[in-house]
């Protein structure tokens, strides 16, 4: 068995729960299953490979609050890694690789930057036999990296925008958000309108369908119509989805054992939900989170299925409208925690080599939840993942969620516990500040042809906690009006 050691002398500064968030990847950035505790001298992982890889740990960074970071590849070894020294290596070599090919300017900000990552870097090293000052040194190279990466990010995300709207041409893409159970009309549709062109509406089987044979669209029919009269595109689903919050409690009388009845169902419920609002929706997403394990579907082989099925019921009763097959938590940090054969990126990779005729690809990236979320993570790293899932050759949808609060929800479906993203309490002061920092970065681009907020009011039962643009009180948030100020000046 691989073993590997990690010095931890600042322990404060690892995430909570570290044992269970932290995975170790190899060069095509695949978690492998591992098993990762702590002794007295800091974090032991230990795995069946031998191969090099990358440690990736939640890491708290002053001003900044919790992100996943990275070290550089690392061998196996007896002698013990220093976590804090590695982590600032990993970071700064992220860095310089965005950089490779243009480097910045003599006395520009990000050179600067880049010079005083480099500077605390050389110090950590060299000082590894004093254990708290080398993790002291590192800090300060994990700051001055991020900086750095934070710069770059918004200076490539400024460039990359004004290229593609040369001539003054406004961006097409789907910017949206999931209505839950909410049908536009009243004070908040103004906003609503302000913010998206596109609005989803979720078509849940659970709400359609809560007793065997008997559908009821009407709630649907409204949203839609509503939805339509005001002017929105239309994103309808996803129309599978394995949870207790999607699934009709009577689906759970299938089991294993009965899994043909169970796939039979799942084709005539979307043929009927596709039949009644063909010609209304735009663009179906016709599952999420399949290439997860659940409670109902454990079998790899039965989601891949599952997922075919769901495309081929739709393309029965609309041949024409794209669909998106959605995939969750895309980074695969769960595959530390459980043996797959197949990573997101390859499950999806395995849907489109189908040729079944996919359109496009989601990611659902809740990011600040755990478990069963995405890690926070730099605005250079969101990119860099979005060019992942583009070289499957497929525009990206992407469905984001991030808390404004860490208090308790009583309305929030799932209880994730929430990461402290920000160096200061979660609140929607801190989600707008996020997104300041990610959004533009996702919309410049191009293969990312829309993004969906994942969820509308904090109000209503919802899925995650605090993750709405509007508050319990109905109230706005921040993060409403600075989306409405992207649309303004960059989507059509």
């Amino acid at each position: 068995m691989g073993l590997l050691h990690f010095l931890v002398p600042r322990r404060d500064r690892v995430g909570a729960n570290a044992a269970q968030r932290a995975y170790f990847a190899g060069m095509d950035e695949v978690p492998w299953t591992s098993r990762i505790r702590w002794n007295d001298h800091g974090l032991v992982l230990e795995r069946e490979e031998f191969e090099s890889g990358n440690f990736y740990v939640p890491y708290v960074v002053d001003g900044r609050g919790e992100l996943m970071l990275s070290t550089a590849s690392l061998m196996e070894r007896a002698r013990p890694y220093h976590l804090h020294v590695e982590l600032a290596r990993g970071t700064l070599n992220r860095l310089r690789n965005q950089v490779a090919y243009a480097p910045p300017a003599a006395g520009s900000p990000l050179a600067k930057q880049l010079a005083a990552a480099h500077g605390e870097l050389s110090q950590a090293v060299t000082h590894q036999t004093d254990l708290d000052a080398a993790a002291e040194f590192a800090d300060r190279s994990i700051a001055h990296s991020l900086a750095g990466i934070e710069t770059l990010a918004a200076a490539q995300s400024v460039q990359l925008i004004a290229a593609r709207r040369q001539g003054g041409v406004r961006l097409s893409t789907l910017l949206g958000v999931n209505l839950g159970n909410w049908t536009p009309g009243g004070p908040l549709t103004e906003s609503v309108s302000a913010a998206f062109n596109t609005v989803q509406i979720p078509l849940t089987w659970r709400d359609l369908e809560a007793h065997e044979g008997k559908r009821d669209f009407s709630a649907a029919d409204a949203q839609i119509d509503a939805a339509r009269a005001a002017g929105f595109k239309i994103c309808g689903g996803p129309l599978l989805t394995l949870d207790k919050q999607a699934l009709p409690d009577w689906t759970y009388l299938f089991g294993e054992d009965d899994i043909d009845s169970f796939r039979a169902c799942v084709a005539e419920h979307i043929q009927e939900v596709v039949s009644h609002f063909r010609g209304r929706v735009h663009l179906w997403i016709c599952s999420s989170g399949l290439n997860i394990v659940s409670e109902f579907t454990p079998s790899e082989e039965e989601r891949l299925r599952l997922a075919v099925l769901t495309i081929d019921s739709i393309r029965r009763q609309d041949p024409r409208s794209p669909i998106v097959l959605s995939i969750d938590q895309p980074w695969g940090a769960f595959m530390s925690r459980h043996e797959y054969d197949l990573s997101p990126l390859h499950f999806a990779d395995a849907l489109v080599r189908a040729e079944l005729g996919l359109s496009g690809l989601g990611l659902e990236l809740n990011v600040g939840y755990t478990p069963d979320g995405s890690e926070p993570r730099d605005a250079l790293e969101f990119a860099h993942q979005m060019e992942r899932y583009a070289s499957l050759g497929l525009p990206l949808l992407l469905s984001l969620t991030v808390p404004s609060g860490s208090e308790r929800d009583p309305r929030a479906a799932r209880k994730n516990e929430v990461i402290h993203y920000d160096a200061d309490p979660l609140s929607p002061a801190s989600q707008l500040h996020w997104a300041e920092q990610v959004l533009p970065t996702l919309l410049s681009r191009q293969p990312v042809q829309g993004i969906l907020w994942n969820q509308l009011r904090d109000s209503q039962p919802h899925i995650l906690a605090h993750g709405g643009l509007v508050d319990e009180r109905d109230q706005p948030k921040p993060l409403l009006h600075y989306l409405a100020k992207l649309r303004r000046d960059y989507l059509a």
